[in-house]
């Protein structure tokens, strides 16, 4: 059973784990899943695993400052 009230947050949870959202969206998050959601504990564990499988490619990527910007701009339109 989904939560419609917490489907908005699905793009966000890789970049809470990967520490990049910003800080009072990132606390919001991780308040909401603290009381239990169990959409968001679903979503979270998923986002963990995905994020997980990407850092044991063996290589270590930082993203480009310019194009993290950008990506963190546009997520704040939204």
């Amino acid at each position: 059973v989904g939560y419609m009230g917490c489907q908005h947050l699905d793009e966000y949870y890789e970049l809470c784990l990967l520490g990049t959202l910003a800080g009072d969206a990132s606390t919001a998050i991780r308040e909401h899943v603290a009381r239990g959601c169990p959409y968001c504990l679903e979503r979270l564990r998923e986002a963990a695993r995905t994020v997980y499988l990407l850092t044991q490619t063996g290589r270590t990527l930082r993203p480009d400052p310019k194009r993290k910007s950008q990506l963190l701009r546009n997520l704040r339109k939204k």
